[in-house]
């Protein structure tokens, strides 16, 4: 009987709250205003239809863009993202995006949260060309709203870049060349700002620098590209760039046929050298002037680290085996008062070159590294494990892929993994490649695997002050499902 009664005062106050739901559009504009009629005891579906007549009231007595919509809207999205009813949610975050512009103008820092929850849409929806065009949106609002504050220009820039990097894993070879060199325009963007605001040669600048070197190395990753990417960038390149980046010696590095008709650009390089090779230069010569800033300043620390990231551009330009330049970031390191016992950890393993982020502060780099080899073994004990390498795309299965900071851009990807041995040469090459295990399931073939290892730059090994070669060494080599 007590149950009975419970469920009736129920049934009779949802009937009380549905009516005065419905009832709303005769309130005044007050009463319309208030939220809480609108309580949680309804269902979803309920519940949007209350706010969408509730919306249906307040343009009435005050429009279609009036700021008391930006509530009942916020709360119908909420409702709608919850249900993932994603394109539903599009069309209410862009009337909000409307009623905000129409309330605080084209150019207001409030409209970027809005923006960036537009993005996390588009992106549950897979609209890559929405989310570009929200990031050069909230670009263009840094740049008006805080013209005057570099640092967060340059942040809105690297997202952008983030973000075309994150699309390079997914699209097809056209768009990831196309996408490529938006990215590698957007690094030139970057450049002129540091060199505006910063100057060259201040400490400040360094990361940003050292980003554009970084690229450089992409490029050339790029145009020596397997499955048809690397043609697709040695012409992409011609295009916007010209021959000259691409031209030996001899200057004879192209076939003169190859500017007239359909035929392919074909480089003449020299023997063991990748295409464009000059641009690994360029990169080293990045590098250099960082650290002859670097130089200037009394710091011991930061002048031994950044010597260990020109040694490994060194290495990758074929200047020499570069070994003098480790030695050298060695000593500094431990009169720099660095504790040996992490200074020999940190040398005596191989590691893949070059290092994605500058680190002019030791104890960083070896965080990070140490964080790489925890999230697949053990940092400590006798073997030698690098911790987890993962490869770009499938014609790029020796670069590893560009890893984000922020979670926003790292998309869940259907990974495939080897678990991998090697060995390392005194000269950083990988041989003797052998599988140990893969995962999920079996692979249909390892011998990609085996090329793929093989082709990984390394920095040699540091053992008693010289360049050895490392036996059984470990890796987790992890890749893209395609």
């Amino acid at each position: 009987m007590l149950m009975h009664s419970r469920n009736k005062i129920s049934f009779i106050i949802n009937g009380l709250s549905l009516f005065v739901l419905l009832c709303f559009g005769a309130l005044s504009s007050h009463a319309a205003e208030d939220r809480l009629l609108i309580g949680s005891a309804l269902g979803s579906t309920a519940r949007l239809e209350a706010y969408a007549l509730q919306m249906e009231d307040l343009e009435f007595e005050f429009g279609p863009y009036h700021p008391s919509l930006i509530e009942p809207l916020e709360s119908m999205i909420e409702l709608l993202t919850e249900d993932e009813d994603y394109e539903r949610v599009r069309t209410l975050q862009n009337r909000q995006l409307q009623v905000m512009r129409t309330e605080l103008g084209f150019e207001h820092p409030d409209l970027i949260p809005l923006l960036q929850s537009i993005m996390t849409t588009q992106l549950a929806l897979g609209n890559w060309e929405e989310v570009s065009d929200q990031l050069e949106h909230i670009r263009h609002l840094r740049t008006a709203i805080d013209g005057e504050d570099a640092e967060l220009l340059l942040f809105a820039i690297q997202d952008q870049i983030d973000w075309l990097f994150s699309r390079i894993t997914i699209e097809d070879r056209r768009e990831q060349v196309r996408n490529f060199f938006k990215i590698r325009d957007l690094y030139e963007e970057i450049e002129d700002i540091v060199e505006d605001s910063y100057g060259e040669d201040s400490i400040e600048a360094a990361p940003w620098l050292y980003k554009v070197a970084y690229n450089e190395y992409h490029l050339v990753r790029f145009l020596n590209a397997s499955k048809g990417l690397g043609s697709e960038s040695i012409s992409r390149l011609v295009r916007q760039e010209g021959t000259f980046g691409l031209e030996s010696q001899n200057r004879n590095g192209f076939s003169s046929r190859s500017f007239f008709g359909n035929s392919s650009i074909i480089p003449v390089i020299e023997k063991g050298r990748p295409v464009g090779d000059k641009y690994l230069r360029d990169a080293y010569s990045m590098v250099n002037k960082i650290q002859d800033v670097v130089e200037e300043s009394s710091d011991l620390e930061a002048q031994a680290m950044i010597k260990i990231y020109r040694s490994d551009f060194q290495l990758l330009s074929d200047r020499g085996t570069a070994i003098r330049g480790y030695r050298d970031a060695r000593d500094m390191l431990l009169e720099a008062g660095v504790a040996a016992e992490e200074v020999r950890w940190f040398f005596e393993r191989p590691m893949v070159i070059p290092m994605e982020v500058l680190h002019l502060n030791f104890p960083d780099a070896l965080a990070e590294l140490r964080g790489s080899i925890e999230s697949v073994a053990t940092a400590t004990g006798d073997e030698i494990h690098l911790g987890m390498f993962t490869s770009w795309t499938e014609a790029l299965d020796s670069t590893p892929m560009p890893q984000s900071k922020n979670p926003f851009w790292q998309l869940d990807h259907p990974f495939k993994y080897a678990d991998v041995s090697f060995t390392v040469s005194s000269r950083g090459k990988a041989s003797s490649v052998d599988v140990l295990a893969t995962g999920p399931g079996e692979l249909d073939s390892k011998r990609s695997i085996w090329r793929s290892v093989r082709d990984i730059h390394f920095r040699p090994a540091l053992i008693d002050n010289r360049a050895r070669r490392v036996k059984g060494v470990r890796m987790r080599y992890q890749f893209v499902d395609e």
